[in-house]
């Protein structure tokens, strides 16, 4: 039998249209593409290819089918796609709907694409979906967990897109984790909002997984940013990957790419890993409108210490069950950690992504102290770090601040080098909400020099008593965060 994986999809707006569809002067309104005769539409792009390579990896589907909702005469040719070649499968002309079924046995491009060429005036296009048929499938039920802070009309703008989601697959449902507090308390099948401690990214995303483990219904959750910009047939994907997934793969996270809200066409990261001092981004700058970067971009490299940040990360809840809960970063490095805990590939895929802002817009001190903090702290749980990495991090973090000038950002780092020193021990001794507004009132010392100073004696002393710090971290995490304990207490859910 064969089962939906995802819609072939028409463009969201001008600026993201060569993600979907390529084509010049594209007449597209009421829902449909209208072409002239021998205007041609090809499909070989972000969204609308089927990443062949991918799919018989992950899954044992044997035979994909291209159904197409289409009105007038027109020909359709389909092709493979692969680094060496681009091959022609097949062409030939049909009337009004289409379907087609291809055996995959012998496949071995990476992509399967087609193009669309109209034989006559107004031929109508409305859009599509792949299908596949597979040996082997799983009851699948995805809770998608989305962490917000007073930002109430990017929440709306989303939920408005997941409800449509949900309406077709019933599978989806969402759980928003309020830490503003400002958003009306809701409990349904499909939609919950529940209020938590403004105890950042963590505190929110923690609180989801707990949430999900005590209710028991879904198998898997889909971490989520509240101000990306998502396109549904990502999330498609991601369901028919889970419902199909071979067994050596049922334990890897799905992670959604990143493209820029600024240039939407363009990939800011699909993945990353920890190389020991920095961050180092996955498929960085690859232009998802050239069919050559698709195909990089198929064949990421496997890298130790490789991660899947929570813009768009699907999780199977027997992973949260075996390695527990995130580190209470509030923001920065958690997701970063907990994907590197789990010491596997992650699993990624063209057209499966969403948009978001960049970066550097959100950069402040106080965002530089909990990265600063937060990426030593990650040092202690990443593989092949150790006492140098650390010492080389601190160096290279307080030399750049030096050789920039940056009076506000040293004397911030000073701050993030006690508070690591004093372990999670320390830092969550008091409530991660109090703890930011500490952080955001914090002065520093009135000589930058002292600042330097005292900041290199913290470095020393890291460097000389590092064994005992490295331990005190993995044994705070190993004892406090695999049941729900800790992070009860530490939002205060027991009172």
């Amino acid at each position: 039998m064969f089962e939906k994986l995802y819609s072939i999809k028409l463009p969201m707006d001008a600026a993201r249209q060569s993600l979907y569809i390529k084509g010049n002067l594209l007449d597209i309104k009421d829902a449909s593409i209208c072409l002239k005769k021998n205007q041609t539409l090809d499909f070989a792009t972000y969204f609308n290819l089927f990443s062949a390579r991918k799919w018989k990896i992950y899954t044992s589907v044997h035979d994909v089918r291209i159904q197409l909702h289409i009105r007038g005469n027109y020909k359709i040719t389909v092709y493979e796609v692969s680094q060496q070649q681009k091959r022609e499968l097949y062409s030939e002309t049909g009337h009004d709907d289409y379907q087609k079924d291809i055996p995959l046995k012998s496949c071995q491009a990476n992509f399967i694409t087609f193009t669309l060429t109209a034989l006559e005036e107004g031929v109508q296009f409305w859009g599509g979906a792949y299908y596949g048929q597979f040996e082997d499938v799983q009851n699948t039920e995805i809770g998608i967990i989305i962490c917000t802070f007073k930002r109430e009309e990017y929440v709306k703008r989303n939920l408005k897109t997941l409800q449509g989601l949900m309406q077709e697959n019933p599978h989806f449902h969402v759980m928003v984790i309020d830490n503003g507090q400002t958003l009306p308390e809701i409990c349904n099948e499909q939609l919950q909002v529940i209020h938590n401690r403004n105890y950042g990214g963590s505190g929110g995303f923690t609180r989801g997984l707990m949430e999900q483990v005590n209710q028991g219904t879904n198998n898997y959750v889909l971490m989520m940013d509240d101000d990306i910009l998502i396109e549904t047939s990502s999330l498609e994907r991601v369901y028919a990957l889970c419902r199909h997934i071979k067994s050596q793969y049922a334990q890897q996270m799905i992670a959604g790419s990143m493209m820029s809200m600024d240039e939407p066409t363009v990939q800011y990261e699909n993945t990353a890993y920890w190389g020991k001092v920095r961050l180092h981004s996955l498929g960085q700058g690859l232009d998802l409108t050239a069919i050559e970067d698709l195909i990089k971009n198929d064949q990421l490299p496997l890298k130790q210490n490789k991660y899947a940040a929570w813009w768009f990360c699907c999780i199977p809840m027997a992973v949260v069950r075996k390695n527990g809960y995130p580190l209470p970063n509030f923001i920065k490095g958690d997701d970063m950690e907990y994907g590197i805990r789990n010491r596997r590939d992650i699993i990624t895929m063209n057209g499966i992504g969403v948009w978001h802002e960049a970066f550097a817009k959100k950069m402040s001190p106080v965002v530089n102290y909990y990265s600063d903090r937060n990426m030593l702290i990650l040092n202690e749980f990443a593989d092949g770090c150790g006492r140098g990495t650390v010492f080389f991090s601190m160096i290279a973090r307080l030399g750049r601040r030096i050789l920039r000038g940056d009076t506000v950002g040293i004397r911030i780092f000073e701050s993030a080098v006690r508070d690591y020193m004093s372990g999670y021990e320390g830092i969550t001794s008091i409530g991660a909400d109090d703890k930011m507004e500490q952080v955001k009132a914090y002065k520093g010392r009135k000589h930058v020099s002292a600042s330097v100073f005292f900041t290199m004696i913290q470095i020393m002393k890291i460097f000389i008593n590092y064994r005992t710090l490295h331990e005190k971290y993995v044994r705070f995490r190993d004892n406090q965060l695999q049941s729900q304990n800790f992070w009860k207490e530490y939002l205060k859910l027991n009172k």
